[in-house]
């Protein structure tokens, strides 16, 4: 499963993405896109894609869609015609989907050996283009996998025990989950944790992790209800209204921004006193999640243990890279791979990191609630609007990578989480939406030329 995932990650999420950039490149070595501004060497990159990814056999009908273009010469038709059939001989196929990578994995090769040996060429440019490697890369960490009563109960199938329900229908899980109870503790050891978690006022939710060395039973301790909360918390909504927010989606500069849009909860963040502001913000910045979590803690004990093995911390910095189209070179990589695999595994599966592991999640967790709970202030009739804006700030250079997606599955498990467009609300008042007016510019220096009006 996680090979298939790491395939699905590694030739769909990114295949589109390097085959514009391939394109961009073969066109700037043509004497009629050489000299053109960026705008439009983008506009013919995306209409050569688009020509090849529908496979159009007449190319110059898909023109008058883009209104930007004119049509070229007739030598630079030829090429684009060329350049057409050639991304349709070697591309795979298209769409690519979970069903196409499941049958036929080994048809989109051809293509990224043929885009990575171009990319490979242009190195020596000064806007380069990002190599990659053509396939998946493992970790020498060991990763941990989820084992919920439905996959325990498709486990039993598997190993021919008698009397677990039928899996040709839904009726047959809907069945075992019913009983799901009984069936862990006939088949697992997990009696003695269930009492455990009642004697911790915690709850064992049927779902275990294992990395195949060790097992980490999972249980979760339920939200306080807002009348033992202490005086902190925020009071309870009178009837018939409710708590209003808006959060606004992940910023480049912190995990969230939250405003709030009602004078009760902005009353209730102070306690019950009254709050003098019109509109309460709350954030997170990356650095506070990064603590939270535990990354950096888990970071600095890595490093400091792998520097205690120098011999093995130089083999894994002195790696060939994967990142070629020869397979010579891709073979040295594997090669040197293999000769450090023992001692890298040996070195990552032992008892402190794989502890190191668990306190991570444990953490991550922890932080994840704490952020629901400073948002939703424990109570499920928060509403909150979250910006729609599905980037991720692992993409910009220089950020940390934080969560994005997982945040807005965990907010909505605890309050009423609605997705909000963030198309032009940068452009549109928020009170009037319509356009705003652009904000005049200084004077350059004490030179009597200006700069233009408006930006």
């Amino acid at each position: 499963m996680m090979a298939c995932t790491n395939a699905r990650n590694n030739i769909a999420t990114n295949y589109f993405s390097r085959t514009l950039r391939w394109i961009k490149l073969q066109l700037r070595q043509h004497v009629f896109v050489a000299n053109m501004e960026p705008g439009f060497v983008s506009s013919w990159a995306k209409f050569v894609c688009r020509a090849a990814g529908d496979n159009i056999t007449d190319i110059w009908e898909l023109l008058p869609r883009y209104t930007s273009l004119l049509p070229p010469p007739q030598h630079t038709m030829q090429y684009l015609e060329y350049l057409v059939v050639t991304m349709q001989q070697l591309m795979g196929p298209l769409p690519v989907t979970d069903q196409s990578l499941e049958h036929q994995p080994e048809s989109y090769l051809p293509w990224l050996h043929m885009v990575l040996s171009d990319f490979e060429e242009a190195q020596d440019a000064p806007d380069a283009p990002r190599l990659f490697s053509m396939l998946p890369q493992s970790s020498n960490h060991t990763q941990f996998i989820t084992i919920s009563s439905t996959s325990l109960h498709k486990l039993l199938k598997a190993a021919g025990i008698a009397n677990v329900p039928s899996l040709s229908a839904n009726k047959g899980a809907k069945e075992f989950i019913q009983h799901q109870e009984s069936w862990w503790n006939q088949y697992t050891a997990c009696v003695n944790f269930s009492k455990r978690a009642q004697q911790s006022r915690r709850c064992f939710k049927f779902q275990v992790q294992t990395d195949g060395v060790s097992v980490s039973v999972l249980m979760f301790q339920p939200f306080a209800e807002a009348s033992t909360q202490t005086n902190i918390a925020p009071p309870p909504p009178p009837p018939g209204r409710k708590r209003k927010r808006q959060q606004q989606g992940s910023s480049r500069k912190a995990l969230f921004t939250a405003v709030v849009h009602s004078q009760q909860a902005a009353d209730s963040l102070h306690g019950g006193h009254l709050c003098q502001s019109k509109y309460e913000s709350l954030s997170w910045s990356c650095s506070r999640w990064q603590e939270a979590s535990g990354i950096k803690f888990r970071l600095q004990k890595a490093e400091l243990w792998i520097s205690r093995k120098p011999a093995l911390a130089a083999a894994l910095k002195d790696t060939p890279t994967a990142k070629v189209a020869s397979s010579a070179q891709f073979l040295q990589h594997i090669r040197h791979r293999m000769q450090h695999t023992a001692a890298a595994q040996a070195h990552y599966g032992d008892r402190r990191h794989r502890q190191l592991r668990w306190w991570s999640f444990i953490k991550r967790q922890q932080a994840y609630s704490a952020i629901c709970k400073t948002i939703s202030g424990g109570n499920n009739d928060t509403i909150v609007a979250y910006g729609d804006a599905k980037f991720s700030s692992s993409c910009c250079k220089g950020n940390p990578s934080t969560p994005t997606v997982s945040l807005r599955r965990k907010l909505g498990h605890c309050c009423q989480v609605y997705d909000t467009d963030e198309f032009r609300t940068s452009k549109l008042c928020c009170a009037c939406k319509t356009a705003m007016d652009g904000m005049p510019l200084p004077p350059l220096g004490n030179s009597r030329r200006h700069a233009p009006d408006l930006f």
